[in-house]
């Protein structure tokens, strides 16, 4: 299959494997040229340097991230609580069929390369599409007791949801499972919300 692609791909693609198996800092511009079959300085010739190279693999990864997820929510409930529990589900399963990927994204965010730090930190922005806080705004908050601020309430959401996907969506989960436990965690959250009202 490798040999069927260009150059430029079979270098992104070894890249990948390459950074999301063992990380940035832990891989090899030598072990990315020889699974793709080029040399080296062919790599350097069209990155300028590792950290080019891994920039433009988190970018391929984002956007093939992105176009899935915009994909997903043509089906998503309308029901907020719902579309809650069916983000963190979907973003699960999609960790769960493509962990390298998943694992340079990841690494993308919360410990990006030095040298392209600024650059990655930009994407952030494309990234709060699908941040599942943009979603609290619509949950009616009119019975809430009037000790819970804005933020309160948010951290207390975040902390539940922390919590549903600590319990549910790791690696040893059938993620068919998971639509089955969805009925349950949608009523957790509302034992949550319930907990701050009135």
């Amino acid at each position: 299959m490798m040999d069927d692609l260009n150059q430029n791909d079979r270098i992104l693609l070894a890249a990948l494997h390459e950074f999301g198996t063992k990380g940035y800092i832990l891989s090899s511009t030598n072990t990315i040229a020889t699974n793709a079959k080029v040399s080296k300085g062919l790599i350097f010739k069209k990155f300028k340097s590792k950290a080019e190279l891994f920039y433009a693999v988190y970018e391929m990864e984002l956007e093939k991230f992105m176009d899935a997820y915009r994909h997903f929510q043509k089906v998503v409930s309308t029901d907020v609580f719902e579309q809650i529990i069916d983000i963190i589900i979907w973003k699960g399963q999609y960790t769960n069929e493509h962990p390298e990927a998943a694992n340079v994204l990841l690494e993308g965010i919360a410990n990006p390369p030095t040298a392209i730090k600024n650059q990655l930190l930009s994407s952030l922005v494309v990234l709060r599409e699908l941040s599942i806080t943009s979603l609290f705004s619509l949950i009616n908050r009119d019975h809430l007791r009037d000790d819970i601020t804005q933020e309160t309430f948010e951290r207390t959401l975040n902390l539940a949801i922390a919590g549903l996907q600590a319990t549910y969506v790791n690696k040893n989960v059938n993620y068919e499972m998971l639509n089955s436990i969805k009925n349950e965690s949608i009523e957790f959250l509302k034992i949550i919300i319930r907990g701050m009202e009135k």
